[in-house]
């Protein structure tokens, strides 16, 4: 864990940009600074300043029953990963 100021401190510094890069690629580096630099902002506006924080990437939801019948207004049974 970091603190939260260090931590947007070091996003603005590039200190995650291959990390980005891995997970955005290249192209995308300074969206995803943005984005999470938005999401620390708003943990900041809810909680305080002084904390300490981690960040974590995945990849969002799997269906695990009803694959894709979301789409057509039926019904799916989801989890995040």
């Amino acid at each position: 864990m970091k603190n939260l100021k260090q931590t947007i401190a070091d996003i603005k510094n590039g200190v995650y940009d291959n990390r980005f890069e891995t997970l955005y690629t290249r192209e995308n580096i300074n969206s995803a600074r943005e984005r999470y630099l938005k999401a620390i902002e708003e943990f900041k506006k809810l909680y305080g300043e002084d904390r300490e924080i981690s960040m974590f990437s995945v990849s969002g939801r799997s269906e695990i029953s009803g694959n894709h019948t979301d789409h057509n207004h039926g019904k799916v049974i989801a989890a995040s990963v």
